[in-house]
């Protein structure tokens, strides 16, 4: 798992693709920023290919993608 620095953390959540509060979800999930958005965008691109990339909205398979990458950082049953 890549280490973030505490003074990278505090820049991370004062910029928009960051949100403060992600980054304090990043924190108690125990995984690093980038790698969780990466695992959503992974995710959100799977949902977009299933459908052959017709209708849908990006920022609901974002929005989809990031509430399942949640829960399984969480360990919760889906």
């Amino acid at each position: 798992m890549a280490k973030v620095s505490v003074k990278a953390k505090h820049q991370l959540s004062e910029t928009k693709a960051y949100p403060a509060s992600s980054t304090h979800l990043n924190k108690a999930l125990g995984i690093a920023t980038e790698l969780r958005e990466h695992m959503i965008a992974e995710a959100a691109y799977y949902l977009a290919e299933h459908r052959k990339f017709q209708g849908g909205d990006p920022e609901q398979d974002w929005l989809q993608a990031e509430a399942e990458i949640d829960r399984n950082l969480r360990g919760a049953p889906h």
